[in-house]
């Protein structure tokens, strides 16, 4: 099920499955998994703003969760610097985190190994 999120190409500020970036594959994903169109953030262009995104992101109804379901967003923080963007999804019935960079392209891990790699991570979501 995965296979075509992991073939689509890094592009920095992409949105769509011709190329993206972080935040552009949480929103192709979210739409596939919940529906939802979130909002694009394609002027954000660096992580200053992407940390002002995320906070605006917030106040839109995304509220910090311990309730982690395929669609929950994930944030990572660097103190009070958020620097990237992921969403959980589900393979072979367990929670793993799939995010782009451009060091790797799209990549998936567990979740536990996921938490693990980074300092701090937030999940957010609607209360739907």
């Amino acid at each position: 099920m995965i296979d075509h999120w992991l073939r689509i190409p890094y592009v920095p500020f992409g949105r769509d499955v011709t190329g993206c970036d972080c935040w552009g594959l949480v929103r192709i994903i979210r739409k596939a998994i919940r529906g939802d169109e979130l909002p694009s953030y394609a002027d954000v262009k660096d992580k200053r703003a992407l940390t002002g995104a995320a906070h605006e992101f917030f106040a839109t109804g995304f509220i910090e969760t311990r309730n982690i379901r395929p669609g929950t967003i994930v944030f990572v923080w660097r103190g009070r610097l958020c620097i990237h963007a992921a969403i959980v999804i589900e393979v072979d019935g367990r929670l793993a985190v799939i995010d782009s960079d451009d060091g790797r392209g799209v990549s998936w891990r567990w979740l536990p190994d996921y938490e693990r790699q980074h300092n701090k991570v937030t999940f957010h979501d609607s209360d739907d």
